[in-house]
C-alpha cells in the first residue's frame, strides 16, 4: 500500500467526488480512480 493512495481516499471523502478530488491532488480523475482503484484491490487481498 502506498502511503498516497490513503490521501487520495481523504481528498475523495472530502470533496465528495473524483474529479473534484483529482483537482485537488493535482492529477488527471483518469489517474486518480486508479489509484483509488488500486486502494480497493490492496483492501481486498488483505481482508
Amino acid at each position: 500500500m502506498e502511503l498516497k493512495w490513503l490521501i487520495d481516499f481523504t481528498a475523495l471523502v472530502e470533496h465528495g467526488s473524483f474529479s473534484k478530488a483529482a483537482e485537488s491532488r493535482f492529477v488527471t480523475q483518469p489517474a486518480f480512480s486508479r489509484r483509488i482503484r488500486s486502494l480497493e484491490n490492496w483492501l481486498g487481498s488483505v481482508w
